[in-house]
């Protein structure tokens, strides 16, 4: 093996690339609240969802959560005004 870089490509030459990236700044709707935060993931079995976390808090079924898996359609990607840090 020349590289990690050659042994991941290898390993994940059968999944499908994915569209949202960890760090991701996106916003949408959950539950019909727009929310605001950061992707952690995207869900390979079910690519409808995108588990992200969320700047505020909403209350689901009487609890607060900041991590909430959000439905892919219902998102879009925050553009960077400032540029790269």
């Amino acid at each position: 093996m020349a590289s990690l870089a050659d042994y991941f490509k290898e390993r994940d030459k059968n999944k499908p690339a994915p569209k949202w990236v960890y760090g991701d700044r996106v916003s949408g709707l959950l539950n019909n609240i727009p929310v605001i935060g950061m992707v952690i993931r995207e869900d390979y079995e079910d690519s409808s969802m995108v588990l992200v976390h969320l700047d505020l808090p909403i209350k689901v079924n009487g609890e607060y959560r900041w991590v909430n898996y959000v439905p892919a359609k219902k998102m879009k990607r925050l553009k960077d005004y400032y540029g790269t840090v």
